[in-house]
């Protein structure tokens, strides 16, 4: 990792924005190309993972299959099992942080940390990145920001005066004898969970019905690993479905939480807002084109406005496929990589050695016509 210099200026291939998992999975493929790139990181390497709550744990089950060409799920390389490395099938944020040091250690990846962007213009063929660190310019620009450290908090009135999931660092830090949790998709469920854990009841509000609705799709419905859960507190959560909030109010020392309906439920204590996260690309928004909230993208993850420009990640999303955990977003580096590679004339060798291996290890999804078939049972 290279330090900071505020006056220096960099001239470089490819710079990924974000030391996360996709950002860090990104310079792998990079690095194996012989391509000349740096990850520019605001905070920490797996800074997001850091922040999460400490007994949350990843819904997707880690384990060591990667000799038999079935790798890890929460793997970001085929040389890696988070696994094997943490001992544990559902890392906590802090461990699977420490899985990702370990992986920018093993490769040596170039990263800048401390470095926060400010601005981001594309001009003559190459992009001009303004930060606190100096200025930038590259070819290209891989953004591998992530979502958690954006929370949302526009989804009803009054969520100013709720405690959002992201803000939470241990559950049993939470005083009171009962909580209320708006929005009921993995965040909620799963703090719920570790609320009635603490002892305390628990009332959740989903606008949706995510007990019943069940979808193939692991983007679209909740995991096995939160059902099974659920099952064993079900009891102990009060649970109203298809019920959305529409304001929460402090009245007389009570938190009073209001749905559409009309009906109005109190605590002591701030209402926990699950209701997820907003996108990253606001400082890029005017990059890329948009449809349902999402970024338009080619068949190679680049933006279909600003050449050059491509999104590793969470929020790539092709049709109705939503590429939003590691195990999807991991088969669509190698894709950005190779485009990259051929751009700038890496030989061909090189090119189809790396990414040969990738696609040997289930790493290389290429093919979309297959995204987002239905299970047959």
């Amino acid at each position: 990792m290279n330090s900071n210099d505020s006056s220096k200026k960099m001239e470089i291939d490819v710079i990924i924005v974000g030391a996360g998992a996709s950002g860090l999975g990104a310079a792998i493929i990079l690095k194996k190309l012989g391509i000349n790139y740096v990850v520019l990181e605001k905070d920490s390497v797996g800074a997001s993972f850091r922040k999460w709550p400490k007994e949350t744990r990843f819904i997707s089950p880690s384990f060591t299959g990667n000799s038999f060409k079935m790798p890890d799920l929460n793997a970001i390389c085929p040389e890696t099992s988070p696994a094997y490395n943490l001992l544990t099938e559902h890392p906590s944020g802090n461990e699977y942080a420490r899985y990702l040091d370990g992986v920018s250690e093993f490769f040596g990846l170039t990263i800048e940390t401390g470095v926060e962007i400010d601005t981001i213009q594309r001009e003559n063929d190459s992009f001009t990145i303004g930060s606190n660190n100096g200025e930038y310019k590259s070819r290209f620009v891989i953004w591998a920001a992530g979502e958690y450290q954006y929370p949302k908090k526009t989804s009803f009135e009054g969520d100013n005066l709720c405690t959002h999931f992201s803000e939470i660092k241990s559950f049993s830090d939470l005083p009171g004898k009962d909580r209320i949790i708006i929005g009921a998709y993995e965040s909620g469920f799963d703090a719920a969970v570790h609320l009635v854990a603490t002892g305390k009841t628990v009332t959740l509000f989903d606008s949706a019905n995510f007990l019943e609705l069940v979808n193939s799709d692991s983007s679209y419905s909740l995991s096995p690993f939160t059902r099974d859960r659920i099952k064993e507190v079900n009891g102990d959560i009060s649970y109203h479905k298809e019920t959305r909030v529409e304001k929460v109010e402090l009245v007389d020392d009570l938190y009073t939480v209001t749905t559409t309906e009309n009906k109005t439920y109190t605590s002591k204590y701030k209402p926990i807002n699950c209701t997820g996260f907003d996108s990253s690309l606001s400082l890029v928004k005017s990059l890329f084109e948009f449809r349902d909230k999402y970024p338009l993208l080619n068949d190679f993850d680049e933006s279909t406005r600003t050449e050059n420009l491509f999104l590793v990640g969470p929020q790539v999303k092709h049709g109705n496929a939503l590429f939003c955990f590691v195990y999807k977003y991991r088969q669509r580096f190698a894709i950005v990589g190779e485009k990259i590679a051929g751009t700038i004339g890496i030989p061909s060798e090189t090119i189809e050695k790396v990414i040969q291996e990738h696609r040997e290890n289930n790493f290389y999804l290429k093919d979309l016509s297959s995204c987002g078939d239905t299970c047959s049972c």
